[in-house]
């Protein structure tokens, strides 16, 4: 196995690690400190589009470089990871739309999905680094 390859999908995981915890840890929290409910509203409109899709991004890397380089099953965890942001990605705007209009259970539903979402792209991240790293 080439090491750069390796190294490669070991930064693509590591880089979604990195992008939730500091989603989770540092920018969530603080904007609803910071913020009154409407900015904090406005920011968090503006930045989750951005998170979904830059975690897009990277784990379409992470499937390129599994296609070409790696076994079928890191393929598929790749595959499951681009699922999940793909989704997150295009529920934002649905999600948005449910809390304008007061659909509050459909809005806790999206918000719910997208939290799963993030969830299991950080295990599939995790998994990968494992796994990768084991061979």
């Amino acid at each position: 196995m080439n090491i750069a390859i390796l190294n490669l999908l070991i930064l693509s995981y590591s880089l979604i690690l990195g992008i939730i915890f500091a989603q989770v840890l540092i920018t969530a929290p603080v904007v609803f400190k910071v913020l009154d409910v409407r900015n904090a509203s406005n920011f968090l409109r503006k930045i989750f589009p951005r998170y979904y899709l830059l975690i897009l991004l990277i784990t379409l890397i992470a499937l390129l470089i599994s296609y070409l380089f790696f076994k079928i099953e890191d393929f598929y965890f790749a595959l499951a990871a681009v699922s999940f942001a793909f989704i997150g990605f295009i529920i934002i705007p649905l999600t948005n739309a449910a809390k304008d209009r007061g659909w509050e259970t459909l809005f806790k539903f999206l918000h719910n999905l997208s939290v799963f979402n993030t969830i299991a792209i950080f295990i599939i991240s995790i998994i990968q680094i494992v796994r990768v790293t084991n061979l």
